[in-house]
Formats: structure tokens, C-alpha cells, sequence
């Protein structure tokens, strides 16, 4: 029963997750030290982790966890009133001059993680599910010494000659205990990672888990009294009288992870980043209209209509770079809010798009208004593996600005001040444009 309990939790817990998952994968090999419910905690074990998204995914593993406490000091109790064979009301007393408990707990656990990972650090949490392997207790005691009192009649009875009481004999034993439970755990755990090449990782982190239910439950006490046909015997117990697993700790992980190759796509991305780097001519290539910008227009007079122009046919190649020289961005536009904002969701943008047009006509009616005006456009790109590649993209953004200007409304492209910041700052594929 066990081991079907335990074939179904796998499946249901790995199969969604080997549905989803194609970018990449993880295993780690680890080992965690802390304190428990006992005394102290030893995990080893080994985990998979499926990202389906990039730094999100799941995480399955295997642990097997040993617990165990030494307790060592003097015993003495008293049990409940109880009533002899004569029918009398009796409480029994008992003392332990030198008493030894050794405890054990070995736990097989199952961790059922949601977990992000990237560079720096890593979290996770979800629960634990812990199926009990060994529980026992060894117990030495010398000086056991019991007595039995009846409130009745104020007597308290000591002699060995009344099975029970008196001086016992010194003894151990060693017993292993039952009534196990699979235990369900709220885990948490987290830290920081140290890549040593593209592949391996170095994880130290923190971890905690409790269990919602026990696993063991019995209300013994450590020395009884038994009576049976024959007379009266004393019985020691385990003090395990309740056990809910919970620990804390720390943990160390060596990961191995691996990313998927990637689809057509993304390398027909990289080949562009790659000819845009080494400055490579490119042929103009039409693209279809995306009405789904994203736009921001504060104009300092309020716009006018305009008729959008008929889409012209696509310019030729942009001049050489050094026809509209990059210049430093002026002082007077830091920390200065832009009058024209545009954000392109492409990656390429084409000065015969429709909505940009109407944009920059707007820009164009506000210079008309103001002939001593001049325009300052700064461009900016999205995070690219080559900064040669960032800043160039930028560059076209707001030069694609001063060529319409200049070509389909007839503003003075000395007025026009272009510049780029590449992957700088918060700016992600937009150009931010300031009239002066």
C-alpha cells in the first residue's frame, strides 16, 4: 500500500511538469544540518527542478532524514489515581537516579517544491511529504525506587514484599515504536547561488519545514504500575509521547543545469544582433502595420487633427553615421521630462508606419508653431549581448524621427538634434524627444 501511495505521488506531482517544461532543467545533489523536533537534523538527498518559464518552475525530490536526541538526568513522576484489585484508590510514585534515552527517527521525504531560480539567488516553497522509516527508543536506568500510596487511609507502602513497590532492579531495553503516520510538511527554503562555470552552481541557503499532523501519538507515562492474575509489575514506556516532525537549518547544493536548444526564432534574432555588430548593409524589408503601439504623447499645445499621410515607399538605407554625427546628450535634458514619448513594440521600426507618422506629425505642427525652436531626440534599445549592436539600434529609432521630419514635412534638419543611449537607463526599445 505503501509503495502505491508513494508511485502516485510521483506521477502526479512530475507529470504535469514534464508536460510543460522545455527550456531548461536542473539537478542538484544536497546536504542540510540543523536542529528538529529531537535534537538534530541530517538530510541528504537530490532534487530535479523543470522550469517551463524562464526562472519559474517545479521542483521534485528525494531526502531521508535522521533524528535523533540523547537525554540523560534524573526521573521521577507520578501517575493517576488508579484503583487496586480490592477496589481501593491508589497513586503510584516512582524516581530514577541515573536514566539514559536514546531516540531515533529516520523519515523518507518527498519535497514538492514551486521554486525561482536565477544568477544570484534562489527561493522555494511548497511541502514535504514524510513517510516514516524506523522510530525507536533505547532506555538505560539504574536506582529505580517506587512506592504506591492509598489517600484513603494515609498509607504509603515501600516493601519489596508488595509486588510494585520498593527497590527495583536495574535494567535496559530497547523498544521500536508503532503506530506510524505518513506526516504532510509545509516547507520553505532559500539562499544564494555561486556559478562556477555555464553549467554548475554553488548553492547555500536556509531551510524550514513543519508537519501539519503527527505522526506519532501515545499518552503513556515513563513508569507504571500493571496489575494482572498474578499480581502487580512495573512497566517502563518510551517518553515518546508525541512527535510532529519540524526543522530548521542550513543547506548546500551542487546544481547542474541545462538549457534547451533554442527554437528558429530566437537564432534568427542573434543572426540580426550579429549583422547589425559588424555594420553589415541591410535591404530594406516591409513590414506589416502593427496598430498595437504603445503611445504617450504630451505635446506643449494641444494637437491638432491631421490627416495621416498615405503609407510612401520605404527609404533607402540610412546615410553613413558620420552624415548626422552622434553628439553628447546636453545637461539641460537630464532629469527633464520628455514632451514626446514612443514605445515600439517591434524590434525594427519602419518611418512609413502609419501611427508613426501621425505621431511625428504632431511633433512637426508644434515645431511649425515654434520656428525658433529646435528638437532634441534621444534613442534607446532593449538589453542586446553586444553594446555595439544596443547602441546602433538606438541611433536608427531617432534618426528614423529627424529623416521624417526632414523628408515628408519639410522641417529644417538643422533644428534636429539626435542622439543615443543603447541599452541605458530604463529606456526599452522607445525614443523620448524634448522641444527647446
Amino acid at each position: 500500500m505503501l509503495k502505491n501511495k508513494f508511485s502516485t505521488l510521483i506521477l502526479t506531482a512530475i507529470f504535469p511538469a514534464l508536460l510543460f517544461a522545455q527550456p531548461s532543467y536542473e539537478i542538484d545533489v544536497h546536504y542540510g544540518f540543523g536542529a528538529s523536533e529531537l535534537a538534530f537534523n541530517s538530510v541528504p538527498g537530490f532534487a530535479v527542478s523543470l522550469y517551463p518559464i524562464k526562472n519559474v518552475g517545479f521542483s521534485l525530490g528525494l531526502e531521508y532524514s535522521w533524528r535523533w536526541r540523547t537525554k540523560t538526568n534524573e526521573q521521577s513522576g507520578t501517575n493517576p489515581i488508579i484503583l487496586d484489585n480490592s477496589g481501593d484508590s491508589l497513586i503510584f510514585n516512582y524516581k530514577i537516579d541515573s536514566y539514559k534515552e536514546e531516540l531515533y527517527g529516520q523519515i523518507l521525504q518527498i519535497p514538492i517544491l514551486l521554486k525561482y531560480s536565477n544568477d544570484l539567488y534562489y527561493t522555494a516553497a511548497g511541502l514535504k511529504i514524510g513517510i516514516t522509516q524506523k522510530a525507536n527508543a533505547n532506555i538505560n536506568y539504574r536506582g529505580l525506587k517506587t512506592e504506591g500510596y492509598y489517600p484513603e487511609y494515609a498509607l504509603t507502602l515501600t516493601e519489596p514484599l508488595f509486588q510494585g513497590f520498593g527497590m527495583q532492579r536495574d535494567t535496559s531495553y530497547k523498544t521500536k515504536i508503532s503506530s506510524k503516520k505518513t506526516s504532510v510538511m509545509l516547507a520553505l527554503e532559500g539562499g544564494i547561488k555561486l556559478k562556477l562555470n555555464d553549467n554548475f552552481a554553488l548553492l547555500a541557503g536556509v531551510f524550514a519545514d513543519y508537519s501539519f499532523n503527527k505522526v506519532f501519538d501515545r499518552d503513556l507515562p515513563l513508569v507504571e504500575r500493571v496489575e494482572n492474575s498474578d499480581g502487580a509489575a512495573v512497566v517502563v514506556n518510551s517518553t515518546w509521547k508525541s512527535w510532529r516532525p519540524w526543522s530548521v537549518g542550513a543547506v548546500i547544493k551542487l546544481s547542474f543545469s541545462y538549457e534547451l536548444e533554442k527554437n528558429p526564432e530566437e537564432e534568427e534574432e542573434e543572426e540580426d544582433i550579429i549583422k547589425i555588430t559588424k555594420q553589415e548593409p541591410q535591404e530594406p524589408v516591409k513590414e506589416i502595420i502593427d496598430t498595437s503601439h504603445s503611445l504617450v504623447i504630451k505635446p506643449e499645445t494641444p494637437p491638432h487633427p491631421v490627416a495621416v499621410l498615405p503609407p510612401p515607399p520605404l527609404p533607402p538605407s540610412p546615410p553613413p553615421r558620420d552624415t548626422f554625427p552622434v553628439r553628447p546628450i546636453p545637461d539641460f535634458l537630464l532629469n527633464r521630462e520628455a514632451d514626446f514619448v514612443f514605445n515600439y513594440p517591434e524590434t525594427h521600426t519602419s518611418p512609413s508606419d502609419s501611427v508613426h507618422l501621425a505621431l511625428i506629425s504632431q511633433i512637426a505642427d508644434t515645431l511649425k508653431a515654434k520656428p525658433n525652436s529646435q528638437l532634441h531626440c534621444v534613442g534607446y534599445s532593449e538589453k542586446l549581448v553586444s553594446a555595439a549592436a544596443a547602441y546602433e539600434i538606438a541611433y536608427q529609432r531617432s534618426f528614423h524621427i529627424l529623416y521624417t521630419l526632414s523628408n515628408f514635412f519639410g522641417i529644417n534638419e538643422k533644428r534636429i538634434f539626435i542622439y543615443s543611449k543603447g541599452s541605458e537607463g530604463s529606456g526599452y526599445r522607445r525614443t523620448e524627444c524634448f522641444v527647446r
